[in-house]
């Protein structure tokens, strides 16, 4: 009977080590295509979007492509394809079309996610609870707008003569969107342009695409 604490305290130990040792080993995946300026495939298989922001649409399924698309999917090869990165997911894993949402680095440490933005071909998408690396991404995507880089050419044209934001889910719209009429007033903030809007981290709306 004497020996089952001390087997309880063994077990407990190599329970402890494994989290510890899982915690900080993360290993190195081949990139083996680039879909588009967020998306790679993984040689497992694994499609990874990127956790945190948006590239634009290239052409695809019979939808023309937007402005610089093919430019930020260029821009993605150059960083990953057929290199080695680490990835990081944070509290959900997956979005809803079953695709591993995560933060890419390579293995100098290039912050892959930050380095779209921070070129210019890519603007941050907040997803709560996702927001781990929302400061340094914001703080990206700031330095980005003001040197009016690539996406930032084109994105910052108004269309409104105001935008209505959620704060919940980090969204503008147009005033007339149905969203925007299901905004708590509690979470309504009123933009007078784009830039402000996006200035403040807050992304367009899918729908109403203002």
């Amino acid at each position: 009977m004497k020996r089952y604490p001390l087997l309880f305290l063994f077990f407990l130990g190599l329970c402890v080590f494994g989290i510890v040792a899982c915690n900080s080993y993360s290993p190195f995946y081949h990139v083996r295509w680039v879909d588009d300026g967020d998306t790679i495939v993984l040689d497992n298989g694994i499609r990874v979007r990127y956790l945190g922001i948006n590239a634009p649409e290239i052409a695809h399924d019979g939808h023309p492509g937007e402005p610089f698309g093919r430019e930020a999917l260029r821009y993605n090869i150059k960083l990953v394809k057929g290199k080695k990165v680490r990835l990081e997911t944070d509290l959900e894993k997956y979005d809803r079309y079953g695709r591993l949402l995560a933060y890419v680095f390579l293995k100098n440490g290039t912050f892959v996610n930050l380095e779209m933005v921070q070129a210019g071909y890519a603007y941050v998408l907040f997803l709560n609870p996702n927001l781990r690396y929302a400061s340094s991404l914001l703080n990206a995507q700031r330095k980005a707008m003001l040197a009016r880089r690539h996406i930032w050419q084109v994105l910052l044209k108004d269309t409104c003569p105001r935008y209505l934001g959620n704060k919940k889910s980090h969204k503008f719209h147009r005033p007339d969107c149905p969203y925007a009429q299901n905004i708590s007033p509690l979470n309504l903030v009123i933009f007078k342009t784009k830039w402000d809007a996006f200035f403040q981290g807050f992304s367009p709306c899918r729908s109403c695409r203002p």
